[in-house]
């Protein structure tokens, strides 16, 4: 019997290796639903585009795992999906690798002022959205740059406590005005 993907521990059932190669489940199958939660909650409702994108996720995927071991299929799986979001925008814009323009880019067609842009990000629609997509985008703020402040000293409550005590002390003992600024 074929160990099903809930049932699965990367041995088999009882903690004995596989027989053969085809008992090893499938590692899309496990986490094909929530991909496709993920690609919902990214904006991507038309069931067609889904199925051709987790097509897309699933081929890039499987081949991320026939390169490397992978410890969490559906995190590989969510980090694919991702790659393929950028991937699309940097072609789709023409960015070359602009990190806060791609992050820009990302977070119009995500909060949805981008529209269509699922069908052309599926691979559906033909037309360029560039334009919609850029006009969407809010400029990213600039680089951090220190800033040429003087240093301020900070003063705390209990600065200078002890002289303070110390003159108080003093005008006791002696009977005289204190000698310092502070009271």
């Amino acid at each position: 019997m074929t160990p099903t993907v809930e049932g699965w521990t990367g041995l088999g059932r009882a903690g004995e290796p596989p027989a053969d190669e085809s008992e090893r489940p499938d590692p899309w199958s496990g986490a094909a639903e929530r991909v496709g939660d993920y690609l919902r909650a990214m904006g991507v409702i038309d069931a067609f585009e889904l199925e051709l994108l987790g097509a897309r996720v699933r081929h890039r995927l499987l081949a991320r795992m026939a390169s490397a071991e992978v410890e969490d299929p559906l995190e590989a799986a969510i980090e694919e999906v991702n790659g393929l979001l950028d991937e699309w925008l940097d072609g789709e814009l023409g960015m070359a690798g602009e990190r806060h323009t791609l992050l820009a880019a990302r977070a119009a067609v995500l909060s949805g002022a981008a529209p269509g842009w699922t069908a052309r990000f599926a691979g559906v629609a033909g037309e360029s959205i560039a334009g919609a997509i850029r006009a969407a985008t809010a400029q990213p703020t600039p680089e951090p740059a220190m800033l040429d402040m003087p240093p301020s000293p900070i003063l705390l409550c209990c600065y200078g406590v002890r002289q303070r005590i110390a003159a108080r002390l003093r005008r006791l003992v002696v009977g005289r005005a204190p000698t310092s600024p502070h009271p």
